[in-house]
């Protein structure tokens, strides 16, 4: 994947991961619950670092695209 491909892979899947684990922290956030909002967040971090992987992966091997 070439660079300028990657970045608009990377502004479409950050857009992507904010809206849904972004809306899944506002939810958490109301309710109020410290447990929630600590595995809300986890699950934000866990797909951010997800992507990076991924990304990762595809700027290493361009036929995986």
């Amino acid at each position: 994947m070439d660079d300028s491909r990657l970045e608009g892979w990377a502004c479409d899947k950050a857009q992507e991961i904010m809206l849904r684990e972004g809306f899944r922290l506002i939810r958490s956030a109301r309710s109020g619950s410290n447990t929630e909002i600590r595995e809300t967040t986890l699950l934000m971090a866990r797909a951010i670092a997800a992507s990076l992987v991924e990304a990762s992966a595809a700027h290493r091997n361009p036929a995986a695209e």
